[in-house]
């Protein structure tokens, strides 16, 4: 953090803070749960020789799923990566300006995320109304199925959508969200 920029208040609380936290602290479990399903699978292979059906497919799974979990609550504590070159320069020649720019970035940064849930959506109807056909992994093997993780991806691109815009609101009021 430069000497110029203050330091960052803690986001207040409310019903999405609570929301978004909640979303973190899943994908924060899921992330243990996944690093003892492949220490477990280290393990197996490396004794018994007996790895754990589908531990790869699982993990790639994970990944996508932690990541749109994670994705508000990122937004929400202002680890998203931006450049802030032109922001810094706006906080010290024109500090309404830079609140208007914030607030442009995020209702931008909502309405590509809405877009791309938009279009999202079909998968995953398609997904939860034709379970048999929508699975990841190598049949006769190890199959999962793909609505679990539509359903999360859509719940995190949904959240992060209203913290976006939760976010572009604080940003014209001069805080944050």
């Amino acid at each position: 953090m430069s000497e110029t920029t203050p330091p960052r208040s803690a986001p207040r609380a409310g019903p999405l803070g609570a929301a978004v936290a909640g979303l973190n602290a899943a994908g924060s479990v899921w992330i243990i749960a996944l690093m003892l399903l492949v220490c477990a699978d280290i393990t197996m292979r490396g004794l018994f020789n007996a790895p754990i059906a589908g531990v790869p497919e699982m993990v790639s799974f994970s990944i996508v799923g932690i990541v749109f979990l994670q994705l508000a609550h990122t937004l929400r504590s202002g680890s998203l990566t931006r450049s802030d070159l032109l922001l810094t320069y706006l906080g010290r020649r024109a500090p309404v300006l830079k609140r208007l720019a914030l607030a442009l970035f995020n209702l931008i940064g909502a309405a590509l995320l809405a877009v791309a849930l938009w279009h999202f959506l079909p998968s995953l109807e398609s997904a939860w109304t034709r379970p048999e056909r929508n699975f990841m992994g190598n049949p006769g093997f190890f199959q999962i199925p793909t609505w679990p993780l539509y359903g999360l991806m859509s719940i995190g691109m949904a959240a992060t959508v209203v913290q976006f815009c939760a976010s572009a609101l604080a940003a014209l009021r001069g805080r944050d969200a």
